[in-house]
């Protein structure tokens, strides 16, 4: 098998099938070869050389193709042209071909978990660049906290493949992201402590996207953010920084995560929003005492103090934005 698993993507519309290949390309971060065939001669000299992983044929195709030379891929999904495709739909993955391409994507990933050992070569695209750990945290309520986190977390995702996860219950931000909601932190926790080998399309699975930045959506309750310990998101960053191939990973650090202070230690630099009023500073002042005095003093040595515009004020918004990714990258000691 070659080193990438390859895909195939045939359809006789020409303008469909080459539409859908790039959709493909540009939304599944699997390492997948593409080609796309619109006549299956052509895919059927391809076969000859290459070891087809994964067929995404449309209906008429793939009976034509049957009738001539039997199965060119051990996996197939077949994109229906009608209610009911003709084939075993025990043995053989079917999908509307009129349905959005996310949901084709979606049944790939289904079709990749499913057989996940056939699929054994497959990586993230680009991995290759360390990984910086980003925290927002303040112990200040209604500070806009979420808001700049995915605004920065999309500036950085223009320098390098960018992930947010939050740690909010009973969040609204996965109305915000694009993507099916197929799970969340906890599960994605869950299934790579089951079989790291199978990691990569679990988090195709689950991640949401905007504008270039990828999230993993938070758990519904507080109490199951509290069981995330240090040392299982530990394992977890590994696991999005070595398979993942993130370069940037930002923790929206909300309601606490048990070790909350070891997780603020796990960051490269922190930001932290504050606002000018006397008890505000207190709480931040209070919060930095408690952090020194349980010897956690590395963490206001590499922390940002913010003190953000009004959102609504686009512009100006956006210029903060950038200053501040600035001063995080001074921290981090790469330059902005």
């Amino acid at each position: 098998m070659s080193e990438n698993p390859f895909m195939v993507v045939c359809d006789s519309d020409r303008q469909y099938c080459i539409r859908l290949s790039e959709y493909i390309r540009r939304n599944l971060s699997l390492s997948f070869g593409i080609e796309a065939y619109t006549d299956c001669e052509a895919l059927k000299e391809f076969a000859k050389e290459n070891e087809v992983s994964l067929l995404v044929i449309s209906e008429s195709m793939a009976k034509e193709l049957t009738d001539e030379t039997g199965h060119i891929s051990r996996n197939t999904l077949i994109l229906r042209e009608g209610l009911k495709t003709g084939f075993d739909e025990e043995s053989v993955r079917s999908i509307s071909k009129y349905v959005p391409a996310r949901e084709i994507v979606d049944a790939i990933l289904d079709v990749c978990e499913e057989k996940a050992q056939d699929f054994k070569g497959l990586s993230i695209k680009g991995a290759e660049k360390k990984t910086r750990v980003i925290g927002f945290y303040t112990p200040l309520s209604r500070s806009g906290q979420t808001t700049f986190a995915v605004h920065m977390g999309e500036k950085l995702s223009e320098k390098g493949r960018s992930l947010l996860l939050s740690f909010e219950s009973f969040s609204a931000i996965t109305e915000v992201f694009e993507g099916s909601k197929n799970g969340d932190i906890t599960d994605l926790l869950y299934l790579a402590e089951c079989d790291e080998e199978e990691f990569l399309i679990h988090l195709e699975k689950i991640r949401q996207k905007r504008e270039g930045l990828d999230m993993i959506p938070p758990p519904k309750m507080a109490m199951q953010i509290r069981e995330l310990s240090a040392e299982r998101l530990k394992k977890l960053l590994r696991l999005l920084s070595e398979k993942g191939g993130y370069e940037y990973i930002l923790l929206d650090l909300k309601d606490y995560p048990e070790d909350f202070f070891d997780i603020l230690s796990m960051c490269d630099c922190i930001y932290t929003i504050g606002r000018n009023n006397s008890r505000d500073q207190y709480r931040i002042a209070l919060y930095n005492k408690t952090l020194m005095e349980n010897g956690y003093d590395a963490v206001p040595a590499k922390t940002v103090k913010c003190l953000l515009p009004d959102v609504r004020q686009v512009r100006h918004y956006a210029s903060f934005v950038s200053d501040y990714l600035g001063r995080g990258m001074e921290v981090l000691g790469i330059g902005a």
